[in-house]
């Protein structure tokens, strides 16, 4: 025991021993992967500090986007603070792909341009004062002591740094910026920047607050992915040599609806803005014939079809499936769909790839103005009829009941449960009355007296979807058959 105690407190020691940041570095030049030279001493001579970055761990590039911002966030290297990142067991091959892909802006300096002297140099500095990878030189070349890296951010403005922007040098930002769809294609556009080397491209969409590179361009126009259920936010940033940028203001557009015309399996051919332009809100469903969720949800999205008028009123109806025509038939007759339905061939795979469809079952709701209003990706979920009706509230759309063949009463004296049913639905009534039961069509589906106050209604066999029970030919029930 006393032996191990011993070890212990030797390596306890020797660690003491090792830790020892150097106070301050000599001089020291890198450099980087596109074999640029730096001087470290020549940066702080400007009066500016160096911040360094080391990465160790190619796997983790979470620090790296974030030290990313902070390079924004603090003048791109134009201020007082220089940033540069060290990879000090890469090539430089690997140093400039990693630089592409985490769009890393500042100089990167791998083991082929002194990085890793460098990270051997200052090994202590990084292991054993407490610092999370970080190291921070002063324009007096001494090496800052204070532990870095756990909450950068505030940890420089705490030491007095000052956020600023990138606009240094005699330069201009982008201007007359503007984002446009042609045909449901995405279009940015803006003015050319005399002497700009290059231009960065930046997205933000939905409640991100953090705007994301898309591209780095040299044209002074970018195409690109448009997410029609999401608002999408843009700016563009004009770079020159000297590294100086500077930033436009933001554009933004969204939630708008690309056209497209399709033809549905009865041989229908659908035009989204000629039924938008005609004053009705289009609900598209997206589904597959062997989606389970799609199944489960599908006779609440009946239900608020012919609740919502049959595509006569308010509120036009479609679906849109990844399958064939012959899946997309088979499951309209057994959902009895009355409304179009298109298949994969027949443009519903080019309709789900400009609307970036994510998966199955999808829905939105298209206003006449062609903005989308309701989108399962941000702020549409349902899990019962009640819910879609919930849901269209906010637009004024008009209830215009269509039951076919069924005589529409509000006032029922029966009562239907459970409900949804699967093998059964009991009803209760007063005394022996006729019950008949039709499908969503209308569509008379069985018929008995009841002599009981309470029966049992077998179920097991019928389709799912939605069913109305009449009593004596008054009024009308509504049950769900799911299984």
């Amino acid at each position: 025991m006393k032996k191990i105690l011993f070890v212990l407190a030797f390596l306890v020691l020797a660690c003491g021993l090792r830790a020892q940041c150097p106070p301050g570095v000599n001089d020291v030049s890198l450099t980087d992967c596109h074999d640029i030279e730096y001087n470290l001493n020549s940066i702080l001579d400007q009066g500016q500090y160096v911040l360094v970055h080391i990465v160790t761990n190619m796997n983790s590039t979470s620090q790296t986007t974030a030290f990313n911002k902070l390079y924004h966030q603090f003048g791109c290297n134009g201020h007082e603070l220089f940033f540069m990142e060290v990879l000090p067991a890469q090539n430089d091959s690997t140093c400039r792909l990693w630089e592409e892909t985490q769009n890393a802006e500042f100089p990167v300096f791998g083991m082929d341009g002194g990085g890793n002297q460098f990270y051997s140099d200052f090994y202590d500095c990084f292991y054993y004062s407490g610092n999370n990878k970080y190291l921070l030189i002063t324009p007096n070349h001494e090496i800052y002591q204070e532990p870095l890296g756990y909450h950068l951010e505030e940890e420089l403005e705490d030491i007095g740094f000052v956020p600023s922007n990138c606009e240094w040098g005699e330069h201009s930002a982008p201007e007359n910026l503007n984002a446009s769809l042609i045909e449901g294609q995405f279009r940015l556009i803006w003015d050319k920047r005399e002497g700009a080397s290059y231009y960065h491209v930046y997205y933000r969409r939905r409640s991100w607050m953090d705007y994301n590179m898309m591209a780095t361009t040299t044209d002074t126009c970018y195409q690109g992915v448009y997410i029609p259920y999401e608002d999408n936010h843009y700016y563009v940033v004009s770079c020159f040599e000297d590294g100086s940028e500077y930033i436009s203001d933001t554009v933004s557009i969204g939630f708008e609806a690309p056209d497209f015309v399709a033809v549905d399996c009865n041989g229908n051919e659908i035009h989204l803005y000629d039924i938008l332009d005609s004053g009705q809100y289009v609900f598209i469903d997206f589904f597959h014939y062997t989606c389970g969720p799609c199944r489960e949800l599908m006779p609440f999205v009946e239900e608020s079809y012919y609740y919502y008028g049959c595509n006569d009123k308010d509120v036009f109806y479609m679906e849109i499936s990844s399958d064939n025509v012959s899946l997309c038939l088979q499951w309209s007759e057994e959902f009895g769909v009355e409304y179009p339905t298109i298949s994969k061939e027949d443009g519903g795979g080019e309709i789900r790839s400009v609307y970036r469809i994510p998966g199955d079952p999808f829905f939105m709701l298209i206003a006449p103005d062609r903005s989308i209003v309701l989108s399962s990706w941000y702020n549409f979920a349902f899990d019962d009829f009640q819910s879609i009706v919930d849901a269209f509230v906010p637009f004024d759309i008009q209830v215009y009941q269509c039951y076919h063949d069924v005589e529409e009463e509000n006032e029922t004296n029966y009562e239907l449960f459970p409900n949804p049913a699967d093998t059964f639905v009991n009803l209760s009534v007063e005394g022996s009355s006729l019950v008949q039961i039709y499908n969503a069509l209308g569509q008379l589906m069985d018929s008995f007296v009841v002599e009981n106050q309470q029966a049992k209604i077998e179920t097991g066999n019928y389709p799912e979807g939605l069913y109305f029970v009449q009593v004596n030919g008054q009024g009308f029930g509504k049950v769900v058959v799911r299984h």
